[in-house]
């Protein structure tokens, strides 16, 4: 297969085969990949304004550039050079030099990493509005994984110079990019540590976070409990964010999410696991996160539809599922309702707060939820509760099963540097807390178990990998 894009002759490109598992490669003709013209000379050859209109929108769609001013983008998009890609085309290769960013404003790209001869594991499946490189690019290191194109592309190239003749390398805009490259590159390690785990036998517990108030602290629970569960298994208990439209968990996990749930929403069925997961983040204290959504207006496409089939994939894909469902008994609540093993109720000791998570656990039990599937979590958020535990208990109809002290400041601080306490602060009342429930829901429901056993604190290694090749996790 031959495909051209300039003047200027790379090494042949394999072509990418997938199975059901895993990616291979296979020697095909040599192929032609020519890299794109440098940017055009200011005069008759400059960018004409649909071309710079185009790419302004597409450096406008992707994440940690959206935020920056339209002055800035516009400066940006004038150095873009387009670049179209066929289909099977290899785009980057592992351990090569580069230094440009890739922007997809059309098609789909494969990122993948060899961990052995002969075996290589797809790390993200990248569509419209998502973009690599950035590691080459800010941190002028070679390229982590090989990219190729699952279909015909139309990218955008940045290089290095015309980044950084428009943001200075001080910046907090690049500070913030290269933080995401990191992010990324111990993401894609752990992902690819992990893709050949082995079969799973059974299916990941769902654990719903509810709270019918705002301000109970839900988020809080569900994020550390998240780090509790990571301590025992890192990398194989997921946080599903799904307190929409505003969804804060990656932010106060330091994180920088560059898709989400929403955008796999018109993923095609054979490539929507691989698109699923390729969103997930990765914590570098074993905790994993999946957005919901980005933006506001991205919280209508996550659908009950979308939500079956997510639960699914990620049920046959962790240990433990914990899905933070913010407060609204909206529709997306009760589409996940549908799918959990399990229930815990944050309650605040107010009045307003009970008498709500009286009538949320009526409604709960309503839809068939069993009500020993229900653990209630009372968070004190302040230091004199204005309701004692007994008259709570009394108002529910049901006894607290796990009781967080007031912790002080240090959720909020926790909240301001981007630390989950379970993971940083073993005498946190949080971490106390969220200790005590991970222990119940360890003794309540099953836990899937990975065929031939993985040990607590370390990562399987992949089929096919060589004896050196395990990565092992530390809390």
């Amino acid at each position: 297969m031959e495909s051209k894009v300039a003047d200027l002759d790379l090494p042949a490109a394999p072509s990418w085969e997938r199975t059901p598992r895993r990616a291979t490669l296979r020697s095909v003709a040599p192929s032609e990949f020519v890299a794109p013209p440098r940017r055009k000379r200011r005069g008759n050859n400059s960018p004409s304004a649909s071309e710079i209109a185009a790419a302004f929108h597409v450096l406008e769609s992707a994440s940690v550039f959206y935020s920056m001013p339209d002055g800035m983008l516009r400066s940006l998009a004038r150095r873009l050079r387009i670049l179209r890609v066929p289909k099977g085309s290899l785009i980057t290769s592992q351990s090569e030099t580069g230094d440009c960013i890739f922007f997809i404003a059309e098609g789909r790209c494969q990122l993948a990493i060899e961990r052995a001869a002969g075996h290589r594991v797809a790390v993200a499946v990248l569509a419209e509005g998502d973009f690599f490189g950035e590691a080459a690019c800010v941190l002028n290191e070679t390229h982590q994984a090989s990219a190729v194109a699952l279909s015909d592309c139309k990218l955008f190239a940045l290089d290095r110079t015309s980044l950084f003749a428009v943001i200075s390398q001080s910046s907090p805009e690049i500070a913030q990019l290269s933080r995401l490259a990191q992010q990324r590159k111990a993401t894609f390690a752990e992902t690819a540590a992990q893709a050949s785990w082995g079969v799973l036998l059974g299916e990941a517990p769902v654990v719903a976070i509810y709270s019918p108030k705002g301000g109970s602290g839900g988020t809080t629970v569900a994020l550390n409990l998240v780090g509790s569960l990571s301590r025992r298994y890192p990398g194989q208990v997921l946080l599903l964010d799904l307190d929409l439209p505003y969804n804060h968990a990656a932010l106060l996990a330091n994180l920088v999410p560059t898709t989400c749930l929403a955008r796999a929403a018109q993923t095609p069925p054979e490539a929507f696991e691989e698109v699923l997961l390729s969103a997930v983040l990765y914590h570098a204290g074993g905790p994993m996160i999946l957005p919901g959504a980005l933006k506001p207006e991205e919280a209508d496409l996550v659908t009950p539809e979308l939500l079956a089939r997510t639960i699914s994939v990620l049920r046959r894909s962790f240990r433990y599922v914990i899905v933070d469902l913010g407060v609204a008994l909206s529709e997306t609540v009760l589409a996940v309702v549908d799918h959990v093993q399990h229930v815990v109720l944050v309650v605040t000791p107010e009045i307003s707060a009970v008498k709500a998570s009286a009538d949320a656990l009526e409604i709960l039990v309503t839809l068939g939820v069993p009500p020993d599937e229900v653990s209630v979590l009372l968070n004190h958020r302040t230091a004199k509760p204005a309701v004692l535990r007994a008259s709570l208990e009394r108002m529910l109809g049901k006894a607290v099963d796990v009781e967080m002290l007031f912790d002080g400041s240090r959720p909020d601080e926790a909240a301001l540097h981007g630390n989950i306490l379970s993971l940083t602060d073993p005498k946190s009342e949080v971490t106390k807390g969220v200790e005590a429930l991970a222990r119940r829901l360890e003794s309540t429901q099953p836990l899937a178990a990975i065929e031939g056993g993985v040990p607590s604190g370390t990562v399987a290694q992949p089929v096919g990998a060589g004896s050196g090749d395990g990565a092992e996790a530390s809390s």
